[in-house]
């Protein structure tokens, strides 16, 4: 099963046991009974995260920018990607790592016109392409990053007008 379908299958289920956790009653527990049942509605979603970190990560070792680019990711996933420091021209960078040490490894096979079905086969064209894909993106990150840094300083701008106390902290 490909991680796509499995997130599916995994998705339509965390609903089911949260529409399970919202009907739970009374909330909060007045009993030993509902607290029971609800630690263990609680514990099973738990379970069925943890599961899904668990698949994930056996995806990402087979097919890491599937994973990490991928549409079902979360908006919080995809903030924390970009927190930490992936950004799209991460893969491009993979890119030209992996077909440059494929080229030098191959120049033999390259020379002689066999081809491998690698990074290494890409023509000139596709390079190029690939380049004016990359300059498209970084244009892109540059104008998010822009516009992040916009609303920092905004929110920064707010935050001493609030508390004007904090312009004498360093």
């Amino acid at each position: 099963m490909d991680f796509h379908r499995f997130y599916e299958s995994w998705y339509d289920q965390l609903h089911h046991e949260i529409r399970r956790l919202s009907a739970a009653h009374p909330q909060p527990p007045t009993t030993d009974d509902d607290r029971q049942k609800l630690t263990q509605l609680v514990t099973k979603i738990m379970s069925h995260f943890s599961e899904y970190y668990r698949v994930k990560s056996l995806a990402a070792n087979q097919d890491v920018l599937s994973v990490f680019c991928a549409r079902w990711s979360t908006t919080l996933e995809r903030s924390l990607y970009w927190i930490a420091g992936w950004r799209p021209t991460t893969a491009f960078h993979l890119i030209y790592t992996e077909s440059s040490i494929l080229f030098e490894s191959r120049m033999l096979d390259i020379l002689q016109g066999v081809c491998t079905g690698d990074l290494g086969d890409l023509s000139p064209a596709q390079f190029t392409r690939v380049s004016e894909l990359q300059c498209e993106t970084v244009q892109q990150e540059n104008a998010i990053t822009d516009q992040l840094s916009e609303w920092q300083a905004c929110n920064d701008s707010v935050l001493l007008l609030s508390f004007p106390f904090l312009k004498n902290i360093s």
